[in-house]
């Protein structure tokens, strides 16, 4: 795998963007298993937070999209995959369910998270990674955009990523057998 260059300044500018009123929309890929690197933790974890503040702020006003991977491709020729890249995909998607979750209120809907559904023969999305913003009715690149949102509307090619597999009760919740002692 090379490891593709991500521009971060482009990122952060472009997320940032997202607490404008003139931004109605926004569709982000983060599929390149370079997200997953332990060097890009900090950034992946900043454009979540970011985008989780805006959504918070803009509610209904705001509609993101964001396409991640639902599974790792197998690389051909390749051993074995770093144990860390698959530790870091599963807190993600994790930390991702759950923020749905904690966001979702009857005024605001729950952030649309769309896992990019990989055949056994692809080895990366057919999609490169981006931000596009539709700002002003425009989006920063329509071509861009489209692709990313003709993924999303092909039936069959991404499956929502939900909270379902959360575990709400912690150590202390009802399923606790010590909380009825």
């Amino acid at each position: 795998m090379t490891d593709p260059v991500i521009d971060t300044t482009a990122w952060r500018e472009r997320v940032a963007a997202l607490q404008a009123s003139e931004v109605t929309a926004a569709v982000l890929v983060q599929c390149d298993l370079t997200w997953l690197q332990p060097g890009l933790v900090g950034i992946r974890n900043e454009i979540d937070q970011a985008v989780m503040n805006a959504q918070l702020r803009r509610g209904a006003d705001l509609t993101v999209d964001r396409v991640i991977l639902h599974n790792l491709p197998v690389v051909a020729g390749a051993v074995a995959r770093p144990a860390s890249v698959d530790r870091a995909f599963e807190e993600w998607h994790q930390r991702l369910s759950a923020t749905s979750l904690l966001l979702c209120t009857s005024d605001r809907p729950a952030p649309r998270i769309h896992r990019l559904i990989l055949g056994g023969d692809q080895s990366s999305a057919p999609i490169p990674d981006m931000v596009e913003v539709l700002d002003n009715g425009d989006w920063t690149d329509h071509q861009r955009a489209g692709l990313a949102l003709d993924i999303i509307h092909t039936v069959g090619a991404t499956t929502p990523l939900t909270g379902y597999d959360m575990n709400l009760d912690g150590p202390f919740g009802d399923a606790d057998p010590s909380i009825y002692m």
